[in-house]
């Protein structure tokens, strides 16, 4: 059975059950997961995902060469090296991150306790559904990170970008059904479709078209990116 958690309500609930046997595959589109995806593509070594601002600043204390990264309301907290756009971690190679997001950390947080959780983007979708394949897991969730405590449209997308790409045969619940149709009917011209998204109105409103632009890739990437011990990093197997 595919299953879709489509807000972050819906994530904490599924996060205070037995995960044990699930892959959980996260999206955040625009732009965490996309942003993790890009950097660990362009050599970035490893990326801590954590939820609060306060959590990142300890971390940088603790290890003074990691690289803070993340925002709030779209901007970089203040004193943080990077901000959450795509381009920033491209020139990141070696280097290790600790990142803090709205949303997309903290939605990877909530599901850690998975017997494994991949990141998702439409920058490695066809990579994950390969995945997926080669190594079917016995129960598969897709988590929306949302916008705030709402629901938004691109994750939803993506999920329904790789319930499409999945097996015919696979049981698929009502969530998965309904984003395999939204990925039906939008099809794959997305960067006007994602502008007028809310999290594309607020990018835009910050200057950050050219994010939306690059999120909107499909499969650049041939990579799988996985959380194992609080620690993201490109998996090899």
């Amino acid at each position: 059975m595919i299953q879709v958690a489509l807000c972050p309500s819906e994530i904490r609930r599924i996060s205070a059950t037995d995960l044990s046997e699930v892959t959980a595959v996260v999206f955040d589109v625009l732009r965490a997961t996309s942003t993790i995806v890009t950097g660990l593509a362009s050599g970035v070594e490893e990326i801590i995902p954590v939820r609060t601002v306060e959590e990142a600043r300890q971390q940088k204390i603790k290890d003074p060469t990691l690289l803070l990264a993340g925002e709030r309301g779209g901007l970089p907290p203040e004193g943080f090296d990077l901000g959450n756009s795509p381009e920033e971690f491209q020139g990141l190679k070696g280097r290790r991150v600790v990142m803090t997001t709205t949303n997309g950390t903290a939605a990877i947080e909530s599901v850690q306790t998975a017997s494994k959780v991949l990141i998702g983007a439409l920058l490695n979708i066809d990579a994950l559904a390969n995945y997926l394949f080669t190594h079917p897991p016995k129960k598969l969730w897709l988590i929306c990170a949302g916008t705030g405590e709402e629901f938004s449209l691109e994750d939803a997308y993506a999920a329904g970008a790789l319930v499409t790409r999945l097996s015919d045969d696979q049981g698929l619940s009502d969530s998965a059904i309904i984003t395999r149709s939204l990925y039906e009917q939008v099809g794959e011209d997305l960067h006007e479709w994602l502008r007028e998204t809310q999290n594309g109105r607020q990018l835009r409103k910050i200057g950050k078209d050219a994010d939306i632009i690059w999120c909107a890739r499909l499969s650049l990437f041939d990579l799988v990116c996985q959380l194992k011990g609080g620690r993201i990093s490109c998996l090899t197997d």
